[in-house]
């Protein structure tokens, strides 16, 4: 048998029966599922040439995952690539090939290589606004929010000299206050300079207790916890800075 491949709607029926065809394949993942099913529900579903793999022994080797996002979702006519024919032992070289990281799926969409933080910040500033501190987001989602704040991730990003001093919550408050007030953008990227080269700071300055604090928690272990207190901590002292307060201690 000869692979071949054809496009298909997705119907339930049809879902039904390749689903009852997965019978030799890895563990299901839910949260990978639950992605999916969250492109789907926000119409960001494509048709891509990857899709549904089907072994001569009609096993189903790849495309579990996007079948039971479609069945979680209700069964909306999406459209599906289904390949026939593949050889029995194709899945392990479906699951050797490296996932694509969520960097990647920004250089493929946007055209250009983005910032190796960008992902991260993205992640941090999706959490922060939906209030969703544990698990995390579809590519997709991550791709419109990056979009949303590029030229603010560009200009707090490039602006260290050290690109690993500070940690994407750090980054995500530099974009939250500069989105919000972008004509105080160049007091925004003296204050980032500020916090990381320690010149001329006094202990009544907000870029002094930042400063003091990064220095503090890269020792901590991260975590949902450390990354909502360091998002936190970054807004209350730019902002403070931006006021022209003083500040003893810096506390949210």
């Amino acid at each position: 048998m000869k692979p071949y491949a054809e496009i298909k709607t997705a119907t339930k029926q049809l879902v039904d029966s390749l689903l009852e065809m997965n019978t030799d394949n890895r563990n299901l993942k839910k949260r990978t599922v639950d992605q999916y099913a969250a492109d789907i529900m926000a119409g960001n579903w494509k048709l891509t040439n990857q899709g549904i793999g089907i072994t001569t022994e009609n096993v189903l080797a790849d495309g579990q995952h996007r079948l039971e996002a479609i069945k979680q979702c209700g069964y909306p006519p999406v459209a599906l690539l289904i390949v026939h024919g593949l050889a029995p032992d194709v899945q392990i070289a479906v699951d050797s090939h490296a996932k694509r990281s969520a960097r990647d799926m920004l250089q493929f969409a946007f055209g250009f290589r983005v910032s190796r933080m960008a992902p991260a910040i993205g992640n941090v500033l999706l959490k922060n606004s939906k209030n969703q501190w544990a698990g995390g987001f579809s590519n997709q989602i991550l791709m419109d929010c990056i979009s949303d704040h590029a030229e603010e991730i560009e200009l707090v990003t490039s602006a260290p000299k050290n690109g690993n001093y500070f940690a994407a919550p750090f980054m995500a408050a530099f974009v939250i206050q500069l989105k919000a007030t972008p004509l105080q953008k160049n007091q925004i990227l003296k204050f980032i300079e500020a916090v990381e080269t320690g010149e001329m700071l006094d202990k009544t300055m907000p870029e002094y207790h930042l400063r003091n604090y990064i220095a503090v928690s890269t020792k901590q272990k991260g975590g949902a916890d450390m990354q909502r207190e360091r998002l936190a901590k970054a807004i209350k002292a730019i902002g403070a800075s931006l006021k022209g307060e003083k500040m003893g201690v810096l506390r949210v």
